[in-house]
């Protein structure tokens, strides 16, 4: 895995500068550069992690111990999303029930192709 925290650390600040909810910070040209900067951010972070392969045993498994936490972290959130919009908002945002789901399907077809093609 390459050390290079930059794009990651590129594609965390754009997404956090839109937790303005006022939008102080941002007038509407600034959003739409930001928009284009975190899309072609998250292209590329996308693009590293792609690309990246495992030289020995130790980095397949440091690779599938980040993995597994990034996923059980993503879907804990997701569901702590939903729960918080079933018991306040009283409605649930589609998207998000979508991209869980997104990340179940692809998490388990994932597994069925390693295990018939690695």
């Amino acid at each position: 895995m390459k050390k290079d925290i930059s794009v990651p650390l590129i594609v965390m600040i754009t997404a956090l500068a839109f937790l303005d909810p006022f939008m102080y910070l941002m007038p509407s040209m600034m959003v739409s550069f930001v928009l284009g900067i975190l899309m072609i951010a998250t292209v590329v972070y996308g693009l590293i992690i792609f690309k990246e392969n495992a030289q020995d045993e130790r980095e397949v498994a440091v690779r599938a111990f980040a993995d597994r936490h990034a996923g059980l972290v993503g879907t804990i959130g997701l569901v702590l999303v939903i729960v918080y919009q079933v018991l306040v908002v009283h409605h649930v945002d589609a998207v998000i029930v979508l991209i869980l789901l997104a990340m179940l399907i692809t998490k388990y077809v994932a597994h069925v192709y390693a295990e018939k093609h690695l």
